[in-house]
């Protein structure tokens, strides 16, 4: 009877000890992870950057009033080989001032969509000092975006200034990116503060702010202090050291090193979750997920896809130095949904959202994969947007590919609601013309939807912010460079193409890489001079078009293939002859108009092709890459009755509709 009585026993001792050491595990997990960051940062990445520019805020939240006020101070250190005497600073809210700034050239303000920056106070050196306003790009004399302060003494090499700044801003209704959500205490804040260009080469970048561009600033510490009514919760770049309560307020405690801005986020109606990713060493990241009510059950797929970016990038291209990331879903009532920061992103959902259409993954993928593109790698996107969002693209892009497949192709119902399938022609929002299918969406199809819309204004390498239309700025800043990595990839192989982008992301994280840092880095993992490629992808706006123009047997053995370059866009390729057991292979540098290869083979010969594998994927019409020995009637004809149904179709309704 007894040694029945100690098995229970034993087995409530083994799990009282199980219990404690997972308590002591979890302990020792968050003690660990702390010790690995200082103020936000990786410990082990404190001295890969320049502390340049350094931020202190206090700032106070009146909800009554729809203000901020704000006190800031700022340490520059110029650590250049230059001396200047002046300051130039970004105001980039003086954007929404009024319809004559050149941002509002493209975004019409209503008068609640208006706001500037009112200054109170400018202090440097202790000295009282007062803003002169410039443009230093496009001359307008109602842009007040960019201004300067000029200095009674020589700030020298390796010597620091501080200024200060009071100032207040009233949140307007948000246009994009900063401002209220109509209808909701949504306040999301970016681009607030008065931030300092970045003094380069013995002169200053301090670019004012453009439509459709992003920033360029330099790497410092951050630190705030923000005070909100208590029944608000805040969400920012950084880590919150402290949150506290004191009579109808609430204090937030923040802090940051080694980012170059800071963002946040206001409000009284947000769900807050959190999650942990775990690396092997011990240390975790935080990740911070604030949804909207109405998108509670987006929960799981928005970590779901944080945790595959996080994955990606740190198995491929190089660590997230950061102890947190913080994803904000926005209202449908804010613009200032899909939009990238320091260690913090916003994203939206719809309100269907079935799996395999990639949304709302791709949103939160892309904008995760800017962290690196925009927030480490911090290049000037006003002059070489391509570098952060072409590179976003691409990356998001090979997410998406690992992890969700297959995505199909679909169009949607009323605006909201997605079907699965191609729609040809809609009415009103009501599809017309359509086929119910499940079409797998291909590697850069997307991209080059948007590329056939713009394929020859403009190049990558233009300046970006003198891109003539929106269009081309948005093919040659996302979509075409997406498809130039794509081939790239294609071209020297995925392995040679991840160890360029993680050596291209060791040696410029913390900095300012240019487009030009990029291709040397591609340069040392080639065995080639890829000048070509730079020159016939990114430098111009060449049209790519190789065509098989005919395939000819001129004896029992011997076949002719005769192949055309139609565009003037050059590309290193292959012609191939396939057989009904092989493939015969000879490469082409593409360059001249036209070429006849001749291929021996005994076997039964099916086709001609060329670029077999797709490479190019700027090729403007891939149906004319290969030629068959025997025409497909039967295909022709059935797809000539397909068209000729759809078409007639809708004759039809458009005729009743009248």
């Amino acid at each position: 009877m007894k040694k029945f009585l100690y098995i229970p026993l034993i087995f409530i001792l083994a799990a009282f000890l199980y219990l404690i050491e997972e308590d002591n595990t979890i302990t020792s997990q968050k003690f660990s992870s702390e010790k690995f960051y200082e103020n936000g940062l990786l410990i082990k990445e404190k001295n890969n950057y320049l502390q340049i520019a350094n931020y202190d805020f206090e700032v106070d939240f009146i909800e009554s009033e729809r203000k901020i006020f704000v006190k800031e101070k700022l340490l520059w250190n110029n650590l250049t080989s230059h001396k200047t005497n002046e300051l130039h600073f970004h105001l980039y809210a003086n954007a929404y001032k009024s319809n004559n700034t050149l941002f509002a050239k493209v975004y019409y303000l209503k008068p609640e969509n208006k706001t500037e920056v009112e200054i109170k106070k400018i202090l440097v050196d202790g000295k009282e000092k007062n803003l002169i306003y410039f443009q230093p790009d496009i001359y307008n004399p109602n842009d007040s975006t960019v201004a300067k302060i000029i200095l009674d003494r020589n700030v020298n090499p390796n010597e620091s200034i501080e200024i200060y700044f009071e100032y207040e801003l009233k949140i307007p209704i948000s246009v994009k990116r900063f401002g209220a959500a109509r209808g909701r205490n949504f306040f999301f804040i970016s681009q607030w503060f008065p931030k300092i260009g970045v003094f380069e080469n013995g002169k200053w970048i301090c670019s004012q702010y453009h439509p459709y561009l992003n920033f360029y600033s330099d790497f410092g510490n951050y630190s705030a202090k923000i005070k909100v009514p208590k029944n608000f919760v805040v969400a920012s770049t950084g880590v919150t050291k402290e949150e506290k309560t004191e009579g109808n307020s609430k204090h937030y405690f923040i802090t940051q090193n080694g980012v170059h801005d800071f963002a946040w986020l206001t409000t009284d109606e947000i769900i807050k979750r959190e999650e942990t990713y775990s690396r092997k060493d011990g240390s975790q990241i935080q990740i911070l997920a604030y949804l909207q009510p109405e998108r509670e059950r987006y929960f799981e797929r928005y970590f779901n896809a944080v945790k595959n970016s996080l994955t990606f990038f740190e198995e491929n291209i190089g660590e997230y130095p950061y102890q947190t990331v913080s994803l904000i879903d926005v209202p449908r009532t804010s613009a200032s949904g899909g939009m990238e920061y320091p260690t913090l992103f916003t994203v939206s959902a719809e309100l269907f959202a079935r799996k395999n259409t990639g949304q709302p993954e791709y949103l939160t993928v892309h904008e995760f994969s800017h962290q690196y593109f925009y927030g480490l790698l911090a290049n000037n996107e006003v002059y070489e947007a391509w570098l952060d969002e072409g590179f976003t693209s691409y990356i998001a892009t090979k997410i998406m590919f690992e992890y969700y497949q297959p995505i199909l192709e679909n169009f949607k119902v009323a605006q909201f609601v997605p079907i699965f399938g191609i729609n040809f022609l809609s009415y009103r929002d009501i599809p017309i013309i359509y086929t119910l299918t499940d079409a797998v969406i291909p590697e850069g199809a997307r991209a080059i939807t948007n590329y056939y819309k713009n394929i020859n204004l403009g190049t990558i390498a233009d300046t970006s912010y003198k891109s003539p239309t929106r269009l081309s700025y948005v093919v040659n800043s996302y979509n075409k460079p997406e498809l130039v990595l794509l081939t790239l990839e294609r071209y020297l192989g995925k392995e040679k193409m991840f160890m360029i982008l993680k050596k291209y992301f060791e040696d410029y994280k913390f900095k300012h890489p240019k487009a030009d840092d990029f291709f040397n880095v591609v340069q040392q993992y080639s065995r080639e001079d890829m000048n070509w490629f730079f020159d016939e992808f990114i430098k111009s706006s060449k049209t790519f078009d190789y065509r098989v123009t005919h395939l000819k047997k001129i004896s029992n053995t011997e076949y002719e293939v005769l192949v055309e370059r139609l565009g003037d866009g050059i590309f290193k390729t292959d012609v191939s002859l396939i057989t009904d057991k092989n493939v015969l292979t000879k490469k082409w540098d593409g360059k001249e108009k036209w070429k006849i290869f001749t291929f021996n083979t005994l076997n039964n010969v099916l086709s001609a092709e060329v670029d077999l594998h797709r490479k190019n994927l700027l090729d403007i019409n891939v149906a004319n890459n290969s030629y068959t020995v025997e025409e497909k009637y039967v295909a022709s004809l059935s797809l000539a009755a397909r068209w000729f149904f759809w078409i007639q179709n809708a004759l039809m309704i458009l005729g009743s509709i009248g």
